[in-house]
């Protein structure tokens, strides 16, 4: 019988998944203690928790480039002529100076006909301008629909005014005080948001995530809680060392090469004022990081490009980005801009990273770039809401209570069902394919990579108890009546399984949703949970359902 049943290919391939599991988590002894590679998490290794909330809103406003570029222009400037794209104005003063004075105002650079001058721009673009200049903060554009739905990277009200102030307090006034700028230009706002938006949480938690894993730390758990906070769990690290790495941007420099191998230092992220989305240029077709450098900045940058060589020479002198010491772009200035710093026309401010093509490598390149000047210029301020220390003592204590929890619950079913049955040829099979079911779910952890913590371990636990509930219903179906032929068995048998599938199948669909929508401490339980029943419908309820058959046909 023994020998039968080893001959069975679903025993067969219960031993092979065991076999794989163990090669997955490799337990082996290094410096003298037990090592594996299961990653386990904050609970169970100490470390730090931080939680961050991103300052920003989103609003819907009303608005027309008419308003906006009359008030920027002034007395002596009359609304002319406008269509969807374009505005013009005339004015009194016909002096071709007027263009460099205009260009300063940042809405473009305007033709001058006589004394008619032209802005090409939309109500949008024009929208984004002033508020991005009256606000200091990148300003995002979330939905073109009428009214036009904006994001403001950044919060209205400063620190010392938000001071003392409740929530509801500080939304109240900061949008009092939009509606202030927006009513000197005729805008209206219809609607404010006092949070960010998913894209800009999302792209938030990679650049952190970018940060973290440039600095050697590939393991850290960062996730998206709601819509604008994010949760990192920073294992094995003491709390100050932690603020640092999440509330501190990392360390990002731009240099210029003065030869092949020599460099110097033209301005670190610290300069960065302003980093756009990437995008194509309407008028080349090439992908490009748009960001905009300090004032004095600017300065150095123009200075060090005519010094070295990079405004007569581009291709000799590239211009080069650094993060945390590692090269993350290169590139000649572009032949229009060396002229303009050559000639003096290039004031400072505004530069593009250009990626140099249109197609899809270019695009992921330019998006990356964006990731990793960011890294050192996060789209939003985050600011840590809470914050917490698990101990490694204590951490190694929860392991080992886990474990226990797990062997006492073992044993605890292993005495009921025999209570049961009274049959250890029913008991034992029971218990070792319910311990193989346990062990192949932390092989598969270990080789997806997924982080260990209390709630993981608590759906290991949860599918080793609802496993044994199946087996019980197949061992049910076996020993039901008298002698049985073995086709009648086998229909049984199928019966059981009938039920394992359709209960199998509506906990997958429950838990679903929790694995992928970023729940924080039930994405653990939900991500076991499914492994754990696929685990049991494809290798461990048809390997005992064939085992108790021949133990007991």
């Amino acid at each position: 019988m023994r020998s039968s049943i080893f001959k069975d290919f679903r025993v067969i391939i219960l031993i092979l998944a065991i076999a794989g599991s163990l090669v997955a988590i490799s337990p082996h002894y290094e410096e003298g203690s037990l090592k594996t590679n299961l990653k386990l998490g904050l609970d169970f290794v100490g470390g730090s928790s931080i939680q961050l909330k991103l300052e920003g809103c989103m609003v819907e406003i009303q608005s027309s480039k008419e308003k906006i570029l009359g008030h920027e222009l002034g007395k002596g400037y009359q609304l002319s002529n406008s269509g969807d794209d374009f505005v013009e104005f005339t004015c009194e003063d016909e002096n071709a100076t007027v263009i460099e004075d205009l260009k300063k105002l940042g809405y473009g650079t305007p033709t001058l006909e006589g004394n008619l001058i032209k802005f090409s721009i939309k109500d949008i673009g024009a929208t984004i301008i002033y508020l991005g200049k009256k606000t200091e903060y990148e300003i995002l554009l979330l939905e073109e629909e009428e009214p036009p739905k904006y994001e403001i990277r950044g919060a209205i009200l400063t620190e010392e005014e938000r001071k003392g102030l409740t929530d509801e307090e500080i939304k109240a006034k900061s949008e009092e005080r939009l509606k202030e700028y927006l009513s000197v230009v005729g805008a209206v706002l219809i609607s404010y948001e006092d949070r960010v938006s998913s894209f800009t949480t999302k792209q938030t938690k990679d650049i952190i995530s970018t940060k973290l894993n440039y600095i050697g730390l590939k393991d850290i758990k960062v996730r998206i809680w709601g819509e604008d906070y994010i949760l990192i769990d920073l294992a094995g690290m003491p709390l100050e060392e932690a603020r640092k790495y999440v509330a501190e941007p990392g360390k990002f420099e731009i240099k210029i090469f003065v030869n092949e191998t020599e460099t110097k230092l033209i301005c670190t992220g610290a300069s960065i004022k302003r980093v756009s989305s990437y995008s194509r240029d309407t008028m080349t077709g090439t992908w490009q990081v748009p960001f905009e450098l300090t004032n004095e900045a600017s300065d150095n940058f123009r200075e060090m490009c005519i010094e070295y060589g990079a405004a007569d020479n581009p291709e000799a002198h590239p211009i080069a980005m650094y993060l945390d010491d590692e090269e993350v772009f290169k590139a000649p200035l572009s032949s229009p801009l060396a002229m303009d710093i050559k000639s003096g026309v290039w004031s400072g401010g505004g530069l593009e990273a250009s990626m140099g093509g249109d197609d899809e490598e270019s695009r992921l390149r330019a998006k990356e770039l964006e990731t990793h000047l960011r890294a050192g210029a996060l789209p939003v301020k985050p600011v840590i809401m809470s914050e917490g220390y698990i101990d490694p003592v204590l951490g190694k204590n929860f392991l080992r209570q886990v474990f226990i929890a797990i062997i006492l619950a073992i044993l605890a079913v292993g005495f009921i069902v025999y209570m049961r049955y009274r049959e250890k040829k029913i008991v034992i099979p029971m218990l070792i394919t319910g311990f193989s079911e346990t062990f192949i779910v932390l092989g598969v952890a270990a080789l997806i990579g997924h982080q260990l913590d209390l709630p993981s371990l608590g759906g290991i636990i949860a599918t080793l108890g609802t496993g044994v509930d199946q087996m019980v219903i197949i061992t049910d179906e076996v020993l039901r009546g008298e002698a049985v032929s073995r086709k009648s068995l086998t229909k049984r048998v199928s019966a059981a399984f009938a039920i394992i599938f359709a209960s199998a199948a509506t906990t997958v669909i429950a838990m679903t949703p929790l694995a992928y929508m970023q729940l924080g401490v039930l994405k653990g339980f939900a991500v076991v949970t499914i492994i754990g029943i696929f685990v049991g419908i494809f290798i461990t309820r048809p390997t005992y359902g064939n085992m108790i058959k021949k133990i007991l046909g």
